[in-house]
C-alpha cells in the first residue's frame, strides 16, 4: 500500500483534508497492465469514496472509464468490509474489557441494576457493524449453496427415505432395518449430481405466503449491507456496464443486480402487450389487488379468477432472487432466466436489493422520491455513482416537469364546467370550492396562452389567437 494525501480547500468549519493520509491500494484486480489514465482515475475514485467526498471525474471516450470504475469502486467497497470486520473485532473486545469492568464495579449493587448498566455499555456502531457482518454472512452462505446446486434442507425432503416409511411402517422390524440398510448404500453409491432431482417441497399458494420471522431471507433482506448504486442513462448502457462486471476479476465474489422498469421486465404476455408503461404498471397492479382478494363460492369461482399474475407467487421469486445474486446477469438475461424458472424478474430483483454489493439503476428509479422507495433503495451511507451525468440536470428536469398543450387545458376546461353544472346541487360545498380553484387555474393558464372565453347557452367557445403567443 502506498501513501498518497489528499489535498483540498476546504470551508469554514470544515475540517482541512490536506494533511490526511490516504492508504491507495497498489493494484485494483485491473484484468490487465493499467494505463496511467486508468490508474490514476481508480486512485482518485478510492480517495473520494474512503474519504466519503462528492467526485466529478471526467474521461475521454475509449480509455476504459467503465472499467475504472468496477476496479476502482469494487477494491474500495471490499477493502471497506476488511476494515469493517476488523473494526467490529476491536470493537467488541473493548465492550468485552468493558463489561468485565462494569461486573467489578457493580457487584455490590441490585440485579436490575447491573443488567441495565450492561445494556447501556453496548456500543451502537459495534451493534451496526454486527449485523451486516451477519447478513454478509448469511448471504455468502447462501449464494455457496446457490452455485453449488446443494439442496436447501429446509425446502428439500427425502422422498425415498418418506416412501420407504410409508410403505414399510407395518413391515418386521428384521425386513424394515435389512431394506433400510440397502437403501442407505444404494443412496450413498449415488453420483452428486443425483442431489438435483430430490423434489422441493410442495407449498400451497397460501402456505408459501411468508409470515414475519419465518424465513432466513426476511432476516437478509431487513439488514442493507453496504452497497454502490450505478446509474446510467438508458437500459443498453446499463446492460454493457454490467457485461464489463461479468469480464472483471470481481465477477465471481461480488453480487450485482440490475433493475428497470415493467416494462423491460415483464414476462407475463398478457400484460407486456399492452405496451405503454403506464398501462402495463396499472395492470400489473391491478393483478396484485385480484391476488390479495380472496374467491368466494368454492372451488367454481376460483376457477374463474384469472385475474392473478402466474410468476408472482412468493417462493419462485425468492429462488430467482437467489440465483439473480448468485450469478451476475444483465436485463435480458434475468428476464430469460425468470421465463425458465416462472418467476417475476421485476419483483426478485427488487427482494435482492438489501443483499446485493452492485445496484445498476436507471436515473429515473434513483431521482424519483416515490419510485426510490417503493423499490426500498437506502441511500444513507451507501456509494452513489452516476455515469454519463452530462444528462443529469436534463433528466431531473423531466421528471419533475409536465408539458400541457393549449388544447388540453381547454377540453379540461370544458369538461369540469359541464361537470359543475350538471352535478352542482348534488356537490357537497367543499368539492364545489375545489372545482372551482380548479376552473380558476384553468383559465388562468389559458388566458396566458392568448386564449378568449366566449359563451353561448350552455357552451363554452375558447380563440386562441396566434399573435399571442409572439
Amino acid at each position: 500500500m502506498g501513501q498518497v494525501k489528499f489535498g483540498s480547500t476546504c470551508p469554514t468549519g470544515q475540517v482541512d483534508l490536506k494533511n490526511v493520509p490516504i492508504e491507495i491500494p497498489e493494484t485494483f484486480m485491473f484484468p490487465f497492465e493499467p494505463y496511467d489514465i486508468q490508474k490514476g482515475f481508480m486512485e482518485h475514485l478510492y480517495k473520494a469514496l474512503e474519504l466519503g467526498k462528492i467526485g466529478i471525474f471526467e474521461s475521454p471516450t475509449g480509455t476504459g472509464k467503465s472499467l475504472s470504475i468496477i476496479c476502482g469502486a469494487l477494491r474500495w467497497l471490499k477493502d471497506h468490509v476488511e476494515r469493517q470486520q476488523k473494526a467490529l473485532e476491536e470493537l467488541m473486545s473493548i465492550e468485552n474489557l468493558k463489561s468485565e469492568g462494569i461486573k467489578e464495579e457493580l457487584k455490590s449493587e441490585p440485579d436490575w441494576i447491573q443488567d441495565f448498566a450492561k445494556k447501556q455499555g453496548i456500543d451502537e456502531k459495534a451493534k451496526q457493524l454486527k449485523e451486516e457482518q451477519e447478513a454478509r454472512k448469511k448471504l455468502e452462505e447462501k449464494l455457496k449453496e446457490v452455485r453449488t446446486h446443494k439442496p436447501n434442507n429446509k425446502r428439500k425432503r427425502n422422498v425415498l427415505d418418506e416412501a420407504f416409511e410409508e410403505l414399510f411402517k407395518d413391515a418386521p422390524s428384521d425386513l424394515k432395518k435389512q431394506l433400510a440398510a440397502e437403501l442407505k448404500e444404494v443412496q450413498s453409491d449415488g453420483q452428486p449430481e443425483d442431489e438435483d432431482i430430490v423434489l422441493d417441497e410442495y407449498f400451497s399458494d397460501e402456505e408459501s405466503m411468508r409470515k414475519d420471522g419465518e424465513s432466513d431471507d426476511e432476516d437478509l433482506s431487513e439488514v442493507h449491507i453496504t452497497k454502490i448504486y450505478y446509474c446510467s442513462r438508458t437500459h443498453s448502457q446499463l446492460s454493457q456496464f454490467v457485461r464489463e462486471i461479468q469480464k472483471s476479476p470481481y465477477s465471481n465474489d461480488t453480487p450485482v443486480i440490475s433493475l428497470g422498469s415493467r416494462q423491460n421486465m415483464c414476462i407475463n404476455e398478457e400484460v407486456k402487450k399492452l405496451n405503454s408503461l403506464s398501462l402495463i404498471n396499472d395492470r400489473c397492479l391491478e393483478m396484485q389487488k385480484n391476488k390479495d382478494k380472496k374467491p368466494k363460492g368454492g372451488e367454481a369461482k376460483r376457477k374463474k379468477s384469472s385475474g392473478n399474475c402466474p410468476f408472482n407467487k412468493q417462493d419462485p421469486i425468492l429462488r430467482l432472487k437467489d440465483a439473480t445474486l448468485a450469478e451476475i446477469g444483465d436485463i435480458e438475461e434475468l428476464v430469460k432466466r425468470g421465463k425458465q424458472m416462472k418467476a417475476c424478474p421485476y419483483y426478485a430483483t427488487r427482494h435482492a436489493i438489501p443483499a446485493a454489493e452492485l445496484v445498476a439503476l436507471p436515473y429515473n428509479t434513483l431521482l424519483h422520491k416515490a419510485t426510490r422507495e417503493s423499490c426500498g433503495i437506502k441511500l444513507k451511507g451507501n456509494v452513489v455513482i452516476i455515469d454519463e451525468a452530462h444528462n443529469l440536470i436534463e433528466t431531473i428536469g423531466n421528471i419533475y416537469s409536465v408539458e400541457v398543450s393549449g388544447s388540453q387545458l381547454t377540453c379540461a376546461y370544458s369538461q369540469l364546467s359541464q361537470y359543475q353544472d350538471r352535478y352542482r346541487n348534488r356537490l357537497k360545498a367543499k368539492n364545489l370550492m375545489y372545482i372551482k380553484q380548479l376552473l380558476f387555474l384553468l383559465s388562468t393558464f389559458i388566458k396566458c396562452l392568448g386564449g378568449r372565453f366566449s359563451y353561448v347557452s350552455h357552451f363554452i367557445f375558447i380563440f386562441f389567437y396566434p399573435d399571442k403567443y409572439m
